[in-house]
């Protein structure tokens, strides 16, 4: 895909017009019962954390809490903060969908924070950049 006109156009597109905006976010205080429900009511692997002024602390995982279990530690009096992945990367909201696959690989993570001047704006996932780069190729045809 990199040699093709196409593929480069939309490896080239900015990141915000891939992301969540719609963000499910905690604080670092918050319980980790709490952040597991939001979790599973939501149907998401992630939920960023950040202060009051929006600004990305960490980042709790579904495989963070199962990390927790599995070491036979309970979520009861944890807070986010005990089990969230602190000053994780992230992206600026102008940066290209090339440049948030290089960080998701390197990084070897599946949730990427953008950011607008520091503070959280968004979300992106492997899933959505493998979404925005299927368009790339046309649909199967329904027989």
């Amino acid at each position: 895909m990199r040699g093709t006109t196409g593929g480069r156009e939309l490896l080239q597109a900015h990141v915000r017009t891939l992301m969540h905006g719609q963000l499910i976010t905690v604080g670092p205080e918050t319980p980790l019962l709490d952040v597991a429900r939001e979790l599973a009511a939501h149907g998401i692997g992630a939920v960023p954390v950040v202060d009051r002024h929006q600004r990305l602390l960490g980042l709790v995982s579904t495989s963070d809490l199962v990390a927790l279990l599995q070491a036979g530690e309970g979520l009861e009096r944890k807070a986010a903060r005990d089990a969230m992945l602190a000053e994780p990367p992230s992206i600026d909201e102008f940066a290209t969908a090339e440049e948030a696959i290089d960080v998701l690989r390197n990084a070897l993570i599946r949730h990427l924070p953008v950011t607008r001047e520091g503070r959280l704006v968004g979300l992106v996932t492997a899933s959505d950049l493998i979404r925005h780069l299927l368009k790339h190729y046309p649909a199967p045809e329904v027989a």
